[in-house]
């Protein structure tokens, strides 16, 4: 199977239909030996203004219903952070109720064994359920960071280490993302576009509806497919730039088989964390999200 083929799906209103046909188009859903699969969204913050905070749940559902073909052995998780215990996030958001209606489990990564790894002089405490997962599958969100400038897949990952206050960690990004990319298996990635966030995120952003799904294998091959639909180049990204120079993955477009429709249908200049207008915009967002 090739690596490095990314699928473009229009999202329209058929999200279900747009996920099964985006993984079609890499290759079809292969979960060979997958008793135990691992599915990681993004659910950074309880609250969802715009729809444009957490991975879309009826993204999580389509991919949670190809999954439940195959095997019943299904784990959502997610791991305390600055905005609260994993838990709470989870139930306060509904996608804790959500998984209990389709029979799926969750666990909070930040009460699992672990083991520690160091990279870039600090400690990471590594869950075992997602270093030794059968099958991992990455649901993240398109979005602006402010420490990352993008959260795609590749920062998704951020959400797995043991560390309530990872804010202390955002100096070191650029080394520990690729470096989890490294240690965590992908067996799929479908990244939601449908109302992504540009401006001052990864929480109090502006909504930018763009309609789109894309799905893939190699998390630096997706992000820099998704990040040229955001309008930035990938070798500007420092942890997408590594991750392609550690041999992780590709990032050059014309080496990377772009599947379904044309990215630049979806392309949009996004507007860049901390810039004047993304600060004003935000303001609307801060009221939804912490009060």
């Amino acid at each position: 199977m090739n690596q490095h083929k990314v699928a473009v799906v229009e999202s329209a209103e058929e999200v279900a239909t747009a996920v099964q046909t985006s993984i079609d188009l890499i290759g079809s859903l292969k979960l060979t030996d997958c008793n135990h699969v691992i599915i990681k969204p993004n659910v950074c913050n309880a609250k969802n203004p715009y729809g444009m905070v957490l991975t879309d749940f009826r993204v999580i559902e389509a991919v949670i219903d190809l999954v439940q073909k195959k095997t019943d052995m299904i784990t959502v998780v997610e791991s305390d952070n600055i905005s609260g215990s994993a838990d709470k996030r989870m139930s306060r958001s509904g996608l804790l109720r959500k998984l209990e209606e389709m029979g799926v489990s969750f666990l909070n990564l930040s009460h699992d064994e672990f083991v520690v790894h160091e990279v870039a002089g600090v400690k990471l405490r590594l869950p075992k359920t997602v270093l030794n997962a059968d099958c991992f599958i990455n649901i993240p969100k398109i979005k602006t960071c402010g420490h990352t400038l993008v959260t795609l897949s590749m920062k998704n990952l951020f959400g797995v280490p043991q560390r309530a206050k990872k804010n202390k960690l955002h100096s070191h990004l650029d080394e520990i993302l690729p470096y989890l990319t490294k240690v965590i298996r992908h067996d799929l990635i479908v990244v939601d576009g449908i109302v992504a966030m540009e401006g001052n995120g990864p929480v109090i952003g502006t909504p930018k509806a763009l309609g789109v799904i894309v799905a893939g294998l190699n998390p630096v091959s997706v992000d820099a497919v998704c990040a040229r639909i955001m309008g930035f180049d990938p070798s500007e990204i420092k942890h997408i730039a590594k991750a392609y120079e550690m041999g992780l993955g590709e990032m050059r477009l014309d080496a990377i088989d772009i599947v379904g429709e044309d990215w630049k249908r979806f392309a949009s200049k996004f507007e860049r964390p901390y810039s004047l207008k993304a600060t004003l915009r935000s303001i609307k967002s801060v009221r939804k999200v912490y009060f």
